[in-house]
């Protein structure tokens, strides 16, 4: 069982056209986007408990990290790429067997598969949060939160 995934952040982004879309908005859109797709990965996949999607940096010169909660985004420290962190990433990690990359990199997945962790397939992860994309924000609200939603919908557009 996969206990953590490490994603190729803009690899992926440009991967899945529903994601890709979002950066007609802007790059922020994309990457939340992206951090929605991945939870709803996680709700068919139960046994992930991390996941890191790493992007190129930022232009400064250390590396950042934004904790998200179940999705911690790392930009790379100024010059290396992506590419390089996840390699290294998998280099110090323990129980690679338990760990998956998604990417459509070859390098990534060539170094991925040599050191014995796990590739998910994007079109694998394409179909999986394809068939959850619709109850996945209902699933959020509990019924009580619902009724007043409707409620204060139907105040503001007149609706008795």
């Amino acid at each position: 069982m996969i206990d953590t995934l490490i994603v190729d952040g803009y690899n992926i982004i440009h991967a899945i056209p529903e994601i890709e879309n979002e950066l007609n908005k802007d790059l922020i859109s994309a990457r939340k986007a992206l951090e929605a797709a991945l939870k709803r990965y996680q709700i068919g996949e139960k046994s992930i408990c991390r996941i890191y999607v790493v992007y190129d940096g930022k232009g400064e010169s250390g590396q950042d990290i934004e904790d998200m909660g179940l999705v911690k985004n790392i930009y790379t420290s100024k010059g290396v790429s992506a590419d390089a962190e996840i390699v290294n990433m998998l280099k110090s990690a323990k129980g690679l067997n338990k760990t998956a990359v998604l990417s459509r990199d070859n390098f990534v997945i060539n170094h991925t598969r040599a050191m014995g962790a796990n590739v998910l397939s994007v079109n694998s992860f394409a179909k999986k949060i394809a068939g959850k994309r619709r109850s996945f924000g209902a699933a959020e609200l509990s019924e009580d939160e619902k009724a007043s939603i409707n409620q204060e919908l139907k105040k503001m557009w007149g609706i008795k």
